[in-house]
This record gives C-alpha cells, structure tokens and sequence, in this order.
C-alpha cells in the first residue's frame, strides 16, 4: 500500500471518530434534557405547563406601572407573547380585543423581542386596552415561549396554566378554557 493510501485511510478513521463524538454528544444533551423535561422538581424556576400553577411574574407596562401577574388571580388571563413586526401576532390583535372585551378575563400581551417605541405604537394603533408589558426574556423562558411567537397561554381563576396555544390563533374558541362571553362581543 502506498503512502497516499494509508493518508485516505487515516483520514477516514478521522472522520468516522468524529462522527461517533458527533452522534454522542447529541445523545448525551437529548438524554440530560436540553429544553427541560421531567416533572419541574428541582428546576430554578417553574415553567408554565398544563395542568400546573403558572409562574409568577412582575413586570411593568409599556409606560412605566408596575404589573403583577398574582394581581389577576381570582379571573381567568390570557398572557399572549407578541411583537409589532409578527404578522400573525397582527392578525389576532382583533380576537384579543373580542377575549378583552369579557367582563371576567384580562389579557396580559408581553412585548417579546420588539422596541418600546414600535409596541406602544402598534397598540394604540389597534385601540388595545390591555396592558402592554415589558420583558427582559424572563417572562417568555419561564412560560417556554421563543424563538417563534405568538403564543397565547390561559390561566384560570386559581392561578392553574389551563391552555398552551403556540402560534396563532383565528378564532377564540381555540383557546379553551376561557369563561362563555356574558356580553355581545
């Protein structure tokens, strides 16, 4: 055999030992839990999932006021992640006015990866009467919200994540668990 062979067959030995470190190191991060996984005990912070209380947070709006999430406890809430620049966040602002509108739910929209400036723009422009509130990433990592957006997540009366809607939404009856309207929306 030759000198230019035994190059080839080194190299490929190379390469096939890269692949088995490929191969197990992705093994490894899928087996550990990358993106969380197990039952939450032990986890630094609680994330919104189905069935469980929702995580608490305190933010402020997009003019400065102090919002705290226990402050709702008692009706059901809506917390919709969006941003001006998500066309299909644009196109369920309209349905969030409608779930708004109920005498016994408040919407709660986190600006997700979007300017002040573009965010209290956007929502004067759609009339909304929801408060508009800030985020440092916070809000989305607990409620395992990102990269895409929107997601809407429904919370009941006792503080319990009732619905996880990733994407958008086109009528309001997807987001189950939201009390019957007692008024003409």
């Amino acid at each position: 055999m030759g000198a230019g062979a035994a190059r080839a067959r080194a190299h490929e030995g190379a390469r096939r030992a890269l692949r088995r470190f490929i191969v197990s190191a992705v093994l490894a991060v899928v087996v550990t839990g990358c993106g969380g996984g197990g039952d939450g005990a032990g986890d630094a912070k609680p994330a919104a999932v189905v069935g469980r209380m929702a995580p608490t947070f305190s933010t402020t709006d997009l003019d400065g006021r102090n919002v705290r999430l226990v402050d709702y406890r008692g009706q059901t809430v809506v917390v919709n992640f969006w941003a001006s620049w998500c066309i299909p966040c644009r196109k369920e602002f309209p349905l969030l006015a409608r779930i708004d509108a109920r005498p016994d739910v408040a919407v709660l929209g986190v600006v997700f990866n979007d300017t002040i400036a573009n965010a209290r723009k956007f929502m004067a422009d759609q009339r909304a009467a929801w408060p508009g509130l800030r985020d440092d990433g916070g809000i989305a990592k607990a409620y395992r919200v990102g990269p895409g957006i929107p997601a809407s997540i429904v919370i009941d009366p006792e503080g319990i994540v009732t619905v996880r809607h990733i994407g958008e939404f086109s009528s309001v009856d997807q987001l189950v668990g939201l009390p019957t309207a007692t008024k003409s929306l």
